[in-house]
């Protein structure tokens, strides 16, 4: 981002009073903000230093100084003040409680706490107890307990936020090619000839991952966009470690492809519609390693070109081109995040981008893939040790042995119908 230098200041400012705590954080501990594997300085692919502004300007969750209590005794007062200013006040030192009827807080033992948690759990019929859990901070193993405390309480309304973000990416790639998660990994970022981003500001919210994209972009590779907004970040970015990037920003993006919001879909079958009438498609892979393609084929070939160029908010010959351009890079990797999968039809976009990574041969190679982008540390992890409504029944037996409690079978509510239960 910009300002590096002025940023990286204020995150030294706001952390001097706990400078030895912050320098043992970052020697020694994990990042709090991004899903890219990191410990201490350094990740586990590349040499060199790992670190990014969005991990400094997190810093202040860890160090910052236990608040006053006695401030929260009448809450009236923090009305006025802004949720940057009720962080500034300080992390909570103990447990506190506010009662119907009480004008604030008050503090109140452990002991106390948990008996009155654990009073309100054990007097509500297990349909009614639901669990919901954030990504930020939290570890599989935290993510694995809170799914065991539920279900042992009765109950499978447990669901967290990763879910959500890309509920819509597995649903669909189970659909096509039966496993919900990225078919390659950061470093086949650094042997591709062309990276895509669809519906997603990786700059922004995995800024680490530009390292990938420098050194990918040094061997070679040029960097496609496919969103609804030319997003700064993605167009111009500052690496303060490089002189010249630093002052006047390095550009990322080699390729621009403007769409309407939810656009994607349209587009992307519009693609598939050139690949074809150009004959840019991998026949191989298509014959050995698919089903359904004569179908599909068939539905691309039908879709008229003036509504897709209507839904899409783009053009035939961008459209095109975006085909051309795949048909000239053949380890290509498309990454793409909620622009696309917040959508009612966010299956369907997935979907015919999948249709499209098919084609061309992308998944199961090196250098080339898929990849549903995540924002922080142990959003897969979360769904992978069961933190969802639904687990199939061998892992509920599997469970019941271990755990050695007999666990529910009525469906668990998303957090969605949470909401509306």
């Amino acid at each position: 981002k910009p300002n590096n230098y002025k940023e990286l200041w204020k995150a030294f400012a706001e952390n001097r009073d706990e400078l030895g705590y912050a320098w043992r954080i970052l020697n020694r501990g994990v990042c709090d903000g991004c899903a890219l594997g990191t410990s201490g300085l350094r990740d586990w692919t590349l040499e060199g230093t790992h670190l990014c502004m969005v991990r400094l300007e997190l810093m202040r969750l860890n160090t910052a100084p236990a608040l006053d209590v006695a401030r929260l005794a009448d809450v009236s007062e923090l009305e006025a003040m802004s949720s940057a200013h009720h962080r500034e006040l300080g992390r909570l030192p103990e447990p506190m409680v506010r009662r119907r009827g009480d004008r604030g807080f008050q503090v109140m033992t452990w002991d106390e706490a948990l008996t009155l948690a654990g009073a309100a759990l054990g007097s509500v019929p297990p349909q009614r107890i639901a669990f919901y859990l954030t990504s930020r901070g939290i570890p599989n193993e935290t993510y694995y307990a809170a799914q065991k405390a539920a279900r042992m309480l009765g109950t499978n309304h447990v669901d967290n936020s990763a879910r959500l973000c890309h509920a819509a990416s597995t649903s669909a790639m189970k659909a096509t090619v039966g496993y919900g998660a990225s078919s390659c990994s950061y470093v086949d970022w650094l042997g591709a000839d062309l990276i895509v981003f669809f519906g997603a500001n990786t700059a922004n919210n995995q800024p680490v991952t530009t390292k990938y994209l420098h050194y990918a972009k040094r061997n070679g590779a040029q960097i496609a966009v496919v969103n609804t907004y030319r997003e700064p970040g993605l167009e111009r970015y500052w690496v303060p470690s490089v002189l010249e990037s630093a002052v006047f920003g390095t550009r990322l993006a080699d390729h621009w492809y403007d769409v309407h919001t939810g656009g994607d879909l349209a587009f992307l079958i519009g693609v598939l519609k050139a690949l074809i009438e150009a004959g840019a498609v991998d026949d191989a892979f298509i014959r050995e390693r698919t089903t359904g393609w004569d179908d599909t084929r068939a539905r691309a070939a039908a879709a008229d070109w003036r509504a897709l160029e209507a839904d899409s908010g783009s053009t035939e010959e961008r459209m095109r081109a975006f085909a051309a351009l795949l048909a000239t890079k053949p380890n290509s990797i498309f990454v793409w995040s909620m622009g696309l999968t917040q959508h009612a039809h966010g299956v369907d976009t997935i979907k015919a981008l999948m249709n499209v990574a098919l084609a061309r041969g992308l998944p199961g190679r090196e250098h080339r893939g898929v990849m549903p982008i995540r924002g922080h540390s142990g959003v897969q992890g979360g769904a992978e040790v069961g933190c969802v409504p639904a687990v199939d029944e061998a892992a509920l037996q599997r469970w019941e042995r271990v755990w050695g409690v007999p666990l529910p079978r009525t469906p668990g509510y998303t957090a969605a119908e949470m909401v509306r239960a």
